[in-house]
């Protein structure tokens, strides 16, 4: 069998697992996605090493795919038959599309010529049946008709968004496409009288980030991408979580651009500089916002998650913040930069380099995130100092594991580590406040 064809076949058979989810709480659940990704990425290359493409181990689908999974057991913690519905589109969609498309490709699609209308169609026919077999299988069943309308309805769009020439993972696309859209059917269906969609109150909502996006545009802080995928994250976020949440949205926008530019001809003559003049494109608002969106869709489409799901939003954008912080003023500041694995002195700008200055910029950069969410009452008092860890273990979590895979001659991909850090920094921010804090 082929290499890639047997990446596919683990891909799919790792559905297997979902199975289990039935008999499982959501810690647990979520515990074990961590661990299976964990192994992945740290374990797996040791044993298998064919199953990966090449040095650069993140961005694969194989560890894509277990991060993937724990996140929709955050984004779904109440509702695990969806988590297990969106996780059936990705692992059969996503690898018979790849399998059936490669023997049966019928003809190209048009706008992407390395995607099939065969591979789409297995895609889209055996993501249903698997979404609709986990649904029925670990949660309640309102109806049969009411499962076939979700799974195929989120099937069909995640097959559609796969089919798209994006610069990102496939599993990354069809889990994100596919929890959104089967959250929205699984509400309509049960709540007709209240649905998550409110055309006018979006409408509004599109029109403030367009205006926003333009602004930042002009003062020279995004590219036309950024503007772009701003408008996206933007709107989702303000639509479905609130303006508190939108405000620190636009704190960590603000204070990560300004310390960006701030000595910028002096981070281009140390060979540092962000390119493009230091304007934030598409890529880097997915990097750093993305897993603060997922909180809000949850939000949005899960009864009772409220603030479960904001300690998440706060703990990610918080990571992000003292990431960037600590990178961009650290490198103007930092006297001493070294590797955490080894205490290594290295030259500025180094993967994976800290330095005890831009450490110390980053720790007040998530103080001050925590306070003004406490000041607008996006979270509780007692769950502010949740946020402050989550977001200190997520942005120096990425630096060690970054200085760990320099070490190991990993390549490494700014970006992915920027959705690494903020998922640790919003998963660490709920576990603080579950074990240490009394949060219920």
């Amino acid at each position: 069998m082929k290499r890639d064809d047997k990446r596919q076949w683990v891909h799919i058979g790792a559905l297997l697992f979902a199975f289990n989810v039935r008999f499982l709480s959501a810690p647990w659940a979520f515990l074990l996605a961590a661990a299976a990704f964990i192994h992945n990425i740290f374990l797996l290359p040791k044993y298998a090493p064919r199953l990966f493409r090449g040095r650069e181990r993140l961005t694969q689908g194989i560890a894509v795919y277990p991060l993937m999974v724990a996140l929709l057991i955050l984004i779904f913690p109440n509702d695990l038959n969806l988590a297990c519905a969106v996780w059936a589109i990705l692992a059969c969609g996503d690898g018979f599309s790849n399998l059936i498309g490669k023997r049966m490709p019928l003809v190209k699609i048009p706008w992407n010529p390395n995607k099939s209308l065969g591979g789409s169609v297995a895609f889209l026919l055996t993501a249903t049946a698997g979404a609709f077999l986990l649904l029925a299988w670990t949660g309640p069943i309102p109806s049969f008709r009411h499962l076939l309308m979700a799974a195929a309805a989120a099937s069909f769009m995640a097959a559609v968004y796969e089919t798209l020439p994006l610069p990102w993972d496939d599993n990354l696309v069809v889990t994100l496409i596919g929890a959104v859209f089967i959250a929205l059917f699984w509400k309509i269906d049960l709540h007709p009288d209240s649905t998550v969609i409110r055309a006018s109150w979006w409408g509004i909502c599109l029109l403030i980030n367009a205006g926003a996006g333009g602004a930042a545009w002009m003062l020279g802080f995004v590219s036309s991408s950024g503007v772009t995928g701003g408008l996206v994250i933007g709107t989702i976020i303000l639509a479905m979580g609130g303006w508190e949440l939108y405000v620190l949205l636009w704190l960590f926008f603000i204070l990560a651009s300004l310390a960006t530019r701030l000595g910028y001809h002096i981070k281009v003559r140390m060979g540092v500089a962000q390119e493009e003049g230091g304007r934030r494109g598409s890529k880097h608002a997915v990097a750093n916002c993305l897993m603060a969106a997922l909180a809000i869709v949850a939000i949005g489409s899960t009864d009772g998650m409220d603030m479960i799901m904001a300690v998440f939003f706060c703990g990610a954008l918080a990571a992000a913040l003292g990431d960037t912080l600590s990178s961009e003023l650290g490198q103007l500041f930092g006297r001493s930069p070294f590797m955490p694995t080894t205490f290594r002195k290295v030259p500025a700008g180094t993967v994976g380099a800290i330095s005890i200055e831009g450490t110390l910029y980053g720790m007040m950069g998530v103080i001050l995130f925590a306070a003004v969410a406490y000041f607008l009452e996006a979270i509780s008092g007692n769950l502010a100092p949740a946020v402050m860890i989550g977001g200190w273990i997520g942005f120096y979590a990425e630096s060690f594991i970054a200085a760990y895979w320099m070490d190991e001659g990993v390549e490494i991909n700014n970006e992915w580590m920027n959705l690494l850090n903020t998922f640790i920094g919003g998963s660490m921010a709920i576990i603080t406040g579950v074990v240490t804090l009394g949060f219920s």
